[in-house]
């Protein structure tokens, strides 16, 4: 008689557990499908739990935490004096180095999203940078010398 009582007590306390392993009140969440399988996730409860085996760790619970790690590159700055002209510019740029030395010099020209469009060395003091070909939007000039310091310009293409 004892027996049957036990494994009715046991089997109602996991019952009643399972019940209410996830619930929780949170702002937000949904369900992320993919090749791979699904995923569903919550917003609002930092209530989690770490498993780490041979094939790496999982994360699990009602909402994973968000961290963010700064890697911070100390970049050097170009110590030359130069200008860039006109800008904003339709046709053209004139990326002026007065009196530097332009020996080890060479510019990048990429756009918003990083995509380098043109990559040369300088041609001297005054380097001429054709824009007509490119749309209208907003292009970043890099200068950089062989000791990676380089120095940066935001260009205006109407």
């Amino acid at each position: 008689m004892r027996k049957p009582i036990l494994l009715m007590a046991c089997c109602l306390l996991g019952w009643g557990t399972h019940l209410f392993a996830q619930q929780d009140a949170v702002s937000a969440g949904g369900t992320a499908n993919g090749t791979g399988g699904s995923v569903t996730y919550t917003i609002g409860e930092t209530n989690y739990s770490n498993t780490t085996g041979n094939g790496g760790t999982i994360t699990q619970g009602v909402q994973q935490p968000f961290e963010i790690y700064l890697v911070s590159i100390k970049e050097m700055s170009l110590a030359v004096d130069m200008s860039l002209f006109p800008n904003p510019t339709n046709d053209y740029v004139i990326l002026n180095i007065p009196g530097g030395n332009i020996e080890d010099l060479m510019y990048q020209l990429y756009d918003m999203n990083g995509k380098i469009l043109i990559e040369k060395k300088l041609d001297g003091t005054q380097t001429n940078i054709y824009m007509a070909n490119y749309a209208a939007a907003t292009y970043f000039i890099k200068v950089t010398n062989s000791k990676n310091e380089s120095k940066e310009f935001k260009l205006i293409k109407n």
